[in-house]
């Protein structure tokens, strides 16, 4: 597939002007089997790039055992159907992903040495990660688009200048382990506006997330990369949902204006979430900032292709702006599917949760 390049003013796709129009799209939330069809109308709604992330706890849940790629988590597959679609990749393999999962993808066993400093140059920290990307890179050359597949940018970290950690170090390195690893193509970071600072580099493209204040979200982007392509990275579409809250639903004409005031603006956007999905297996991850506050497992997040991969009023809304700014295909969207619906599911045993935990 055509290989990305940045230049002075935007992007450029085998030396000609390019805009990226992307949406989010988790494999791992979402069922192997509907994943072309997921994809189909990403492509329908008028995108031309899909933005996923890579959860490293799923992929290596044991420290010393091999890279988990099986059913749900066949990532070289996700690939090669988003390139049979006709759609880049941009991979954001962490290590670090956030996300709303589990310990934003970090697994479990790092904890096992209670004084391990996460996502900073701590020897105790940087030793597995080498060995996941070592692993993880060793699927995703074949895939990379100087190799002829889908993926065209990589991300470094994820929104790392909101850490609080002010690792500089940390990054370069996973940017010198990224190279190392075969990794040829753009890099890019992505930060909300007031932690841009902290969260870039020199040499590796900023872009900017938000949900409104579009101008002024690239105004300052543009104060921290005076040159080069603007991009949203996240383009917030709807938002999460949390136990003992209700279902977070942002207005359709709201997002749409949104979109409107980014590609009016001339660039280049990531929209988060194009499809959510589910949090599957206890993998919903939580925020703790003085209240602990779990997230569900629904990720619909009001994206425009709902929990269940229907499109949505925001889907069409999202389609008709995106036609005043770029090509979109002419086939019709697929309507909304049926549903399996189940009857009389009887529970005939109980057992108290605080009951069992006193077991323990």
């Amino acid at each position: 597939m055509p290989e990305l390049s940045i230049t002075d003013d935007g992007f450029r796709l085998d030396g000609e002007p390019f805009r990226i129009i992307s949406g989010s799209l988790h494999y791992f939330r979402v069922h192997p089997e509907q994943w072309a069809d997921r994809l189909r109308k990403a492509r329908l709604m008028g995108l031309n790039t899909v933005d996923v992330y890579v959860p490293w706890n799923l992929h290596q849940p044991d420290r010393d055992g091999p890279f988990v790629r099986d059913g749900g988590l066949d990532l070289p597959r996700f690939l090669d159907l988003a390139a049979a679609e006709g759609l880049h990749v941009l991979l954001r393999p962490g290590p670090y992903i956030c996300a709303e999962w589990e310990a934003g993808g970090l697994p479990a066993w790092l904890l096992a040495d209670p004084d391990v400093r996460l996502r900073t140059s701590d020897p105790r920290y940087q030793e597995p990660v080498e060995r996941y990307f070592e692993l993880l890179l060793a699927l995703v050359r074949p895939h990379l688009a100087s190799a002829g597949g889908p993926v065209v940018a990589v991300q470094v970290e994820n929104e790392y200048g909101a850490s609080g950690q002010g690792d500089r170090a940390h990054l370069e390195h996973l940017v010198t382990l990224l190279r190392k690893g075969g990794v040829d193509v753009p890099l890019f970071t992505s930060d909300q506006a007031g932690d841009l600072a902290e969260g870039g580099l020199p040499g590796v493209l900023r872009t900017v997330n938000f949900s409104r204040g579009a101008a002024a979200r690239l105004r300052t982007l543009r104060e921290h990369q005076p040159r080069g392509p603007l991009m949203c990275g996240e383009f917030w579409s709807g938002w999460f949902d949390r136990w003992g809250g209700g279902h977070n639903r942002r207005r359709d004409t709201e997002v749409r204006d949104t979109l409107e005031e980014i590609l009016a603006a001339g660039a280049s956007v990531n929209i988060y979430m194009f499809h959510g999905g589910t949090n599957f297996g206890f993998t919903n991850g939580a925020n703790d900032k003085g209240h602990y506050r779990p997230t569900v497992t629904s990720y619909d997040y009001d994206a425009p292709l709902d929990e269940a991969g229907d499109p949505t009023a925001k889907y069409h809304l999202f389609r008709e702006t995106i036609a005043a700014h770029a090509a979109v295909p002419s086939e019709p969207v697929p309507e909304r599917a049926p549903k399996l619906r189940l009857r009389d599911i009887r529970l005939p045993r109980r057992a108290s949760l605080l009951a069992q935990a006193g077991r323990l």
